[in-house]
């Protein structure tokens, strides 16, 4: 079933009139009350990655991180000094706690309560309610949860702290539903499941992923989570090749194309005049050669084939490099939740530092130059040239004056176009002050 029928069968479950009896006074006749988890589950993720990648959540902060650029003038908005609208807070807040929370919850609860019980389905949306959560407290700091979505007027903002250990039983939850067996198996989100189509070897692999990635943005305030660490990049069962990416898919064609892209159509007819090359990601690729930057980035108009980038706030003029609207911004352009090269980071990293494991910079090493490889072969580059390129120009860890800092830098190149992972990255990456890359605040 593509995503046009998904989306009209979500919206007919919705707004079906499913009162038993026509005639009863106390049903409202234009709530549905018996809506499978399934239903839910697809409207939540399309919800979610319909935010992650518009208006409201995409431009702020890919402007904001300066990961791109508007150049100045030239471009537009004010994102980039930190003028965000409060429609964009609001509506980004809504998608967590309304628009997708709520449905994730539902499809929770209903796939628990249902005879027979439906565990698989249960992980599936604990899953996808843990990475939500995770957004929205990276985001925001302490946020509700543990008085969120219940009778509770003004429920409590717990703890960050609180809430990321939440998430890791949460997903621990997950885990396990998703191990519980049955002669006759147990039942799968399958067609409304756009990343794994009902897989659920890979949707344990992502819990565990995540479990990884909520560890290494604690370590550092909670050096206790140097332990799970290490279990899990030892014996994890983690994200292992780029089959286990988590994408949610868009496609070219009208009403189905990523919204970023529907910015440009609707607003530029169809090109590119508001994202440019962001002077910090040309400056580090251009270092080392690196193949993104044709991918990433495409010269101006007057640039002579050069790619030409600019400071965060700087005003452009035709000769500044565009990000690139035949690969970062095209209409079928997926949205990225979760890949293989951040796994070999954490896994580099952890190595590096030695967080429950013991510091190995030659095991670092492979897992650094691992990860720089898949994060040019998800953008295309062949095989063999992305082996040539690491081979001959980056520079091995056990070589680096701070190993640590080499792999935060590619981390963060490799998400120049996912924003929020891009923001939380940089700020975990450091103290504040010494984050890695060093930006500056625009003028």
């Amino acid at each position: 079933m593509d995503m046009k029928k998904i989306f009209l069968l979500i919206i007919s479950v919705v707004l079906l009139t499913s009162c038993n009896d026509w005639l009863g006074i106390n049903s409202d006749p234009n709530k549905a009350t018996n809506v499978a988890p399934d239903v839910l589950f697809g409207y939540a993720i399309t919800s979610w990655s319909a935010g992650r990648t518009g208006g409201d959540q995409y431009i702020p902060l890919v402007f904001a991180g300066q990961t791109m650029s508007t150049a100045g003038a030239y471009g537009w908005g004010n994102d980039d000094v930190y003028t965000i609208s409060p429609y964009s807070t609001g509506n980004t807040w809504k998608l967590y706690y309304a628009t997708a929370g709520t449905n994730i919850l539902s499809a929770i609860k209903l796939a628990e309560s249902s005879t027979p019980k439906q565990p698989w389905i249960a992980a599936q949306c604990k899953i996808v309610r843990a990475m939500l959560m995770y957004e929205a407290t990276t985001l925001y700091g302490d946020v509700p949860y543990s008085e969120a979505w219940s009778d509770v007027s003004y429920p409590k903002f717990d703890n960050q702290k609180d809430i990321l250990n939440n998430l890791l039983l949460l997903l621990d939850e997950a885990i396990a539903e998703a191990q519980e067996t049955s002669p006759d198996g147990y039942k799968t989100i399958s067609t409304y499941d756009l990343y794994y189509g009902g897989d659920m070897s890979k949707w344990i692999k992502l819990a565990n992923s995540m479990k990884l990635k909520i560890a290494m943005l604690m370590v550092d305030a909670d050096p206790t989570k140097a332990s799970l660490i290490g279990d899990l990049v030892t014996n994890g069962n983690l994200i292992s090749s780029s089959s286990d990416n988590m994408l949610f898919p868009f496609f070219n064609i009208a009403g189905k194309e990523n919204p970023k892209y529907g910015i440009l159509k609707k607003y530029a007819n169809s090109q590119n005049l508001f994202f440019f090359a962001n002077k910090t990601v040309v400056d580090i690729l251009q270092t080392t050669e690196d193949p993104r930057l044709s991918i990433y980035f495409t010269p101006g108009d007057d640039a002579n084939g050069k790619i030409i980038s600019i400071p965060t706030n700087d005003e452009g003029d035709a000769t500044i490099a565009t990000v690139n609207l035949s690969t970062i911004l095209k209409p079928d352009a997926p949205d990225i939740l979760f890949t293989l090269q951040e796994i070999l980071f954490y896994k580099a990293e952890a190595y590096a530092r030695g967080l429950g494991v013991a510091k190995d910079l030659v095991k670092a090493d492979g897992y650094y130059k691992d990860g720089i490889k898949a994060a040019l072969k998800y953008y295309g580059v062949a095989d063999d040239v992305a082996t040539n390129y690491v081979n001959t120009k980056i520079q091995s860890l056990t070589a680096s004056a701070d190993p640590t800092v080499d792999i935060h830098t590619q981390q963060w190149v490799d998400l120049m176009d996912r924003p929020i992972e891009a923001f939380t990255q940089w700020r975990r990456s450091g103290i504040d002050g010494s984050e890695v890359p060093a930006l500056a605040l625009p003028a």
